[in-house]
């Protein structure tokens, strides 16, 4: 009898959303917000928090994702994003000559007096892989569903597109991680004695097994284009097509509205799930006022739904114009 229900499947989720949310923004606190400039260096600065950030996302949007093919892929996406992070993260330490169990540790469980932070992510694996194992089916689906429109004759130009940019794609990216992954053992077998060292094994399979999750990621993204291409492919040709009428009689507004308005939605609620914690830790969090943290994320809560309501009733008043305007040219038709 299987013990996992599918309908458990968000619940897993939301486990290890709370779980991951220490481990990927208590690292922030110690950086400098004070301006816009001085928050995006201190987001991207560094590859294994940018990382960090890619798979909390990709965590957040498929709690709320009504699709259950989208919200399977980005279940995987934020798994293999994850799995990334902690390779990385065990090269760093690696690169710092610390011994093995203190790497284990640092990387599993905490970093020196800092809280437990990793402790809270490695369990989050559990519910995440639990999550995955859930919606094997739905994985299944998407890949056959993208694999059964590559292989139809009438998409067969698609097909060629697909495959031609999918191995330019893969090539590229594999020479450049492979001349890197060299550059560093050249540099790493010079600075140590004559003969080969444990060191450098340990750079080397570090090294292939990030290669390895760099194109699978590189794959995901590649899927995700050709998903968003089939399921967007007409209304794009449809709004090409418009831009085509030069007697402007037809309205484009009903049409790209939907599409303006979803990727306001998303930048927005993004924007606020990395910021409403980055801002409520650094202000009021870990070494300062605790019972301001909840108060300023509920604050950041009920301002963005302010934003998203401003922001729909304006593009509801722009359709609703188009809509009075189509009825009333079909009323002088008739």
């Amino acid at each position: 009898m299987n013990l996992i229900s599918n309908k458990l499947h968000r619940l897993y989720l939301v486990v290890a959303l709370f779980l991951v949310i220490p481990d990927t923004f208590y690292w922030y606190t110690l950086s400098d917000y004070t301006n816009y400039q001085n928050t995006f260096t201190a987001v991207t600065s560094s590859t294994g928090l940018t990382w960090l950030i890619v798979s909390y996302l990709a965590l957040f949007f498929a709690i709320f994702a009504q699709n259950l093919e989208m919200r399977a892929f980005l279940t995987v996406v934020a798994f293999v994003t994850r799995i990334f992070f902690l390779v990385w993260l065990t090269d760093i330490w690696r690169v710092n000559e610390v011994a093995i169990v203190t790497l284990l540790k640092n990387v599993f469980i905490k970093t020196g007096e800092a809280p437990y932070v990793e402790a809270f992510a490695t369990v989050a694996l559990i519910p995440l892989v639990l999550a995955i194992i859930v919606q094997k089916t739905r994985i299944a689906n998407l890949l056959t569903g993208l694999l059964n429109f590559l292989k139809a004759p009438a998409n067969k130009i698609h097909q060629v597109v697909f495959y031609s940019i999918s191995a330019a794609a893969y090539l590229l990216s594999l020479i450049v991680m492979a001349r890197s992954l060299l550059d560093n053992y050249d540099l790493a077998s010079a600075e140590l004695p004559d003969g080969f060292q444990q060191s450098l094994i340990w750079l080397i399979l570090l090294g292939v097994i990030q290669i390895a999750l760099k194109l699978l990621i590189l794959g995901l993204g590649l899927l995700a284009s050709l998903w968003a291409w089939i399921t967007w492919r007409g209304d794009i040709q449809a709004v090409l097509g418009h831009m085509k009428d030069f007697r402007l009689s037809e309205y484009l507004t009903r049409k790209v509205a939907s599409y303006l308005y979803t990727f306001y939605f998303i930048f927005i609620i993004g924007l606020a799930a990395v910021g409403i914690p980055i801002y409520a830790s650094t202000t009021f969090g870990i070494n300062q006022d605790y019972a301001a943290f909840p108060m300023v994320a509920l604050a950041g809560v009920i301002i963005t739904f302010l934003v998203l309501l401003a922001i729909r009733l304006v593009f509801e008043l722009a359709v609703a114009v188009i809509h009075i305007a189509e009825n009333t040219k079909g009323g002088v038709k008739k």
